[in-house]
C-alpha cells in the first residue's frame, strides 16, 4: 500500500499557446500526452491570455477547474453552452469540443479516456477516503500554509499545491482536514 505525493516543483512544466502546463500524473507512465496514447493525465495550466482556444483532444473526456481566478467557457459542440467558474468549480466537456476561454487562470485538469467514468468532489473536514475498484486522486489546492495545519492523508502531512495518488490496493484512507481548508478528489474508473 502506497500514496504517491507529487509536488509543482517535481511535475513536468511546458508551454501550450495559452501559457504553460504541468503535468502532474500520466497514466500509464511509459505514454506521453504528445502521443495521445495515455488513459488518465492529471495537469495544472496557467491561461496567460484574455482570450484562449483550447487543444483539441479527440477520445478524452476533461474535467476543469480554476485554481486562482477565473473564466468563462464556451462549447460550440454544445449549442454555444457557456459554463462561468469561479475557483474549485468544475466543468466537465468532451476534449474533442472546440472549447473558447475568456479569463486569465491558474487551472487543474483531468483527462480521461472515453469509455472511462471520473468523478469530481470538493472534500471539506476530516473524513475517510473509500476504497475503490478505480484510481484515486487528491489535490491540495494553493491554500495558505496555515489553513494546511494538522493536514494530513492517513499519516502523510498535506502541502499545497501537490497531488497524492492513492494505489488501488490503499483501500480506506483516513484525511484530517482542519476547518476552512478545501481540497479536491477525483476517481477515475474503467
Amino acid at each position: 500500500m502506497s500514496i504517491q505525493k507529487i509536488s509543482r516543483s517535481k511535475a513536468s512544466t511546458s508551454h501550450w499557446s495559452g501559457g504553460t502546463t504541468t503535468e502532474f500524473y500520466i497514466y500509464p507512465s511509459d505514454k506521453s500526452y504528445a502521443n495521445r496514447d495515455f488513459a488518465i493525465r492529471i495537469s495544472s495550466a496557467t491561461v496567460d491570455l484574455a482570450e484562449s482556444d483550447f487543444t483539441l483532444v479527440q477520445g478524452y473526456q476533461r474535467i476543469i477547474t480554476p485554481l486562482q481566478g477565473g473564466f468563462t467557457l464556451t462549447f460550440p459542440e454544445d449549442g454555444n453552452r457557456q459554463v462561468t467558474l469561479a475557483p474549485l468549480e468544475e466543468a466537465f466537456f468532451d476534449g474533442s469540443w472546440h472549447t473558447h476561454s475568456v479569463g486569465k487562470a491558474v487551472d487543474f485538469n483531468v483527462m480521461y479516456q472515453k469509455g472511462m467514468s471520473a468523478a469530481y468532489k470538493r472534500l471539506k473536514g476530516s473524513q475517510t477516503l473509500p476504497p475503490s475498484q478505480g484510481q484515486r486522486f487528491l489535490y491540495v489546492p494553493l491554500l495558505p500554509e496555515e489553513q494546511l495545519q494538522g493536514a494530513a492523508l492517513r499519516d502523510l502531512p498535506l502541502e499545497r499545491d501537490t497531488l497524492y495518488v492513492l494505489s488501488p490496493d490503499e483501500g480506506t484512507v483516513p484525511m484530517q482536514l482542519p476547518a476552512g481548508a478545501e481540497v479536491i478528489f477525483v476517481e477515475v474508473k474503467d
